[in-house]
């Protein structure tokens, strides 16, 4: 399955820096607690953007970025079977973020497909590039990525 990750230009000098894990170790995501090495990509560019733009904290001007292209074969990926209540609702939901604490706790596999709540039917892959299967050769070169100056408009009116 290829997912895509979009990273700071201060952020993704190289892929092991970009999946260092280190966003999820120090930030409560919504499928995981923080304390655990772990990314968020997505499955395709447009819901990567997605996700990165939701999560921006400073919308007077959009920074450089790169992206990356990872190929993560299938035999690799677990998903989420069942979902709590609520686990799409504006708040982290201790229950979803379980899920996702148990799946790396566990090592399960390296990656693990949830829901996305940015855009329904649309899936993110979280990935522990500690997990003992993981393999650097998934992650393709980085490329430079740039935000649609329209969005960067529309950002600016709010």
């Amino acid at each position: 399955m290829r997912t895509f990750r979009i990273a700071f230009g201060t952020y993704g000098d190289s892929d092991r820096e970009t999946l260092s894990g280190r966003s999820g170790y120090y930030a409560d995501g919504r499928w995981h607690s923080k304390g655990r090495y772990l990314d968020y990509t997505a499955e395709s560019r447009s819901l990567a953007t997605l996700e990165r733009l939701v999560h921006y904290k400073r919308f007077d001007h959009l920074a450089p970025h790169f992206i990356y292209a990872i190929d993560i074969p299938n035999e690799h990926i677990d998903s989420v079977l069942a979902l709590p209540r609520g686990w799409d609702g504006p708040d982290i939901l201790p229950d979803a973020q379980a899920l996702g604490n148990a799946w790396c706790d566990q090592e399960k596999s390296c990656a693990f497909r949830v829901p996305s709540a940015v855009t329904p039917g649309e899936f993110n892959i979280m990935v522990n590039t500690r997990h003992p299967s993981w393999n650097w050769k998934w992650v393709g070169p980085r490329a430079d990525f740039k935000f649609d100056y329209r969005i960067a408009d529309l950002i600016k009116r709010g």
